[in-house]
């Protein structure tokens, strides 16, 4: 009996095969084709989360700055005096902060949340700070003075916030308040990170509330050329506007603005006596 050649059962195994299932070319394409939409979903889903990252970071910065300019206009509101612009402040550590575009410093009395005694008994009535005030200093600073604190972050910009808190001050009745805070206790602490130097500014405004109003300067408070005139006045009970800029390097620049407004100034009479 004649049997079938090679090359018949080749052919019928073929078209057995397409019957029967996918040829190996078949799960090649097939293949291919489900890697390039594994790839596009995958491209497709990193975007999304990179889009998702920003938009945290953003909303984190924006918060970071209304909490921190928050804490400055709770503080500012309590403070006795308002140290002007152009100010050479010496600080504990023998460094030196100038009061203007980039720092704001201020003294707040005795018996508040801000300045006492802390411990058990922060306003005890018979402490011998009583008469005493707290200076509270907002600067802008390198970042990598505080990188142990902060932790190293590459997206971070090389500028911070911070905040010095001096104790104890003494400011006698009628003069002006020290600018020299050598030797005294100093805490300071990190209130934003990652700031836009040149999208933060502290601007002294020229028509605060004693200035419009001309409510009564303490002459010893005024320049010595000029002793009517509130503008002139070395301290006013006067209002600060703040802006904070915020940016990683990356993501957009977030930014807020707040009107800093402060109390008397200048008094006649210790803290705690009822002036």
């Amino acid at each position: 009996m004649e049997q079938p050649s090679s090359g018949i059962r080749i052919k019928d195994a073929m078209k057995a095969t397409r019957r029967g299932g996918f040829t190996l070319i078949d799960l090649l394409v097939s293949m291919v084709i489900l890697g390039v939409i594994l790839i596009a979903t995958t491209d497709l889903i990193v975007k999304n989360q990179q889009v998702a990252n920003r938009q945290i970071v953003a909303q984190q910065a924006k918060e970071d700055a209304r909490l921190a300019l928050l804490r400055m206009s709770e503080l500012f509101s309590g403070a006795a005096y308002v140290y002007p612009g152009d100010q050479l402040l010496a600080l504990p550590d023998g460094s030196s902060i100038t009061t203007g575009d980039s720092a704001l410093a201020v003294l707040m009395p005795w018996g508040g949340p801000y300045c006492n005694d802390g411990g058990s008994a922060p306003y005890d009535p018979g402490s011998v700070n009583r008469n005493s005030y707290c200076a509270v200093i907002y600067a802008l600073d390198e970042r990598s003075k505080y990188v142990d604190v902060l932790g190293a972050n590459p997206k971070a910009s090389d500028k911070v916030l911070v905040e010095h808190v001096i104790k104890w001050i003494d400011w006698p009745v009628n003069s002006l308040p020290t600018r020299d805070f050598s030797g005294m206790s100093q805490i300071t602490g990190i209130v934003a990170d990652s700031v836009a130097a040149n999208h933060t500014t502290m601007e002294y405004s020229t028509g605060s509330l004693s200035q419009v109003t001309h409510k009564p300067i303490d002459p010893l408070l005024l320049s010595a050329h000029e002793t009517s005139n509130p503008a002139d006045a070395k301290a006013l009970i006067d209002n600060v506007s703040v802006e904070l800029g915020l940016k990683h390097r990356g993501k957009p620049l977030q930014t807020e603005r707040r009107n800093l407004f402060a109390r008397a100034v200048p008094r006649s009479a210790p803290p705690g006596t009822g002036n």
